[in-house]
């Protein structure tokens, strides 16, 4: 069973978000570290056990409310990333520009506030 860690950034990520949480809700947040606990032994027991990510060589794996990023590292199982569920995945900066170009989603109207009606992006 390979040994798992998080990478620095996603470390740094999670107890900030840890952080902000056990302000509002300090059990919900011990839950939130136990539960990130038990998806590492998870992970060490069964790291392919999650769908393949986006990114060639990663895997995504749900753990409401957050998505984090793994992959397989120096004969360990890195979590290479966090985010919350509602953000997008993560794209290279290659996949990125490739999205840009076919990205309909910015043509579609959005609420500009203040009582009006939805305005159309350019």
């Amino acid at each position: 069973m390979p040994p798992v860690r998080l990478s620095k950034s996603a470390e740094r990520w999670f107890l900030s978000k840890v952080a902000e949480l056990a302000e509002v809700n300090p059990a919900a947040a011990r839950k939130l570290i136990e539960r990130l606990e038990r998806q590492k032994d998870l992970l060490s027991s069964f790291p392919q056990m999650t769908e393949r990510g986006v990114l060639e060589g990663t895997r995504k794996v749900s753990m409401p409310p957050l998505v984090l990023t793994i992959r397989a590292r120096d004969g360990m199982v890195e979590i290479a990333a966090m985010r919350d569920a509602r953000q997008k995945d993560a794209y290279a900066p290659a996949e990125l520009d490739a999205a840009d170009d076919n990205d309909d989603d910015d043509k579609e109207d959005t609420y500009s506030g203040g009582g009006t009606k939805p305005v159309p992006r350019p």
